[in-house]
């Protein structure tokens, strides 16, 4: 795996870190979860540390656009 890519399980946060311009770099399956992933780990560290201090803001349009693209790749079986 890329050092530089971070990932994670939470559908929410990655619909957020995706809507902050990150590059989303697909979805890793296992038997009961899904990891997002997304290049430039430092960036998306700090965006999540943002996220989880209530500090983080991102526009609403664009991040209830890219949870749907993640939902639809997510149960679509789209890019893994």
């Amino acid at each position: 795996m890329d050092r530089d890519i971070y990932q994670t399980n939470n559908l929410n946060l990655a619909a957020f870190l995706y809507s902050s311009e990150l590059e989303f770099v697909g979805i890793t399956k296992t038997q009961d979860k899904a990891l997002f992933g997304f290049k430039d780990k430092n960036k998306s560290e700090k965006l999540v540390m943002q996220y989880y201090a209530g500090r983080a803001s991102t526009n609403p349009r664009e991040l209830f656009a890219r949870l749907n693209d993640l939902k639809d790749l997510l149960f679509s079986g789209g890019r893994s």
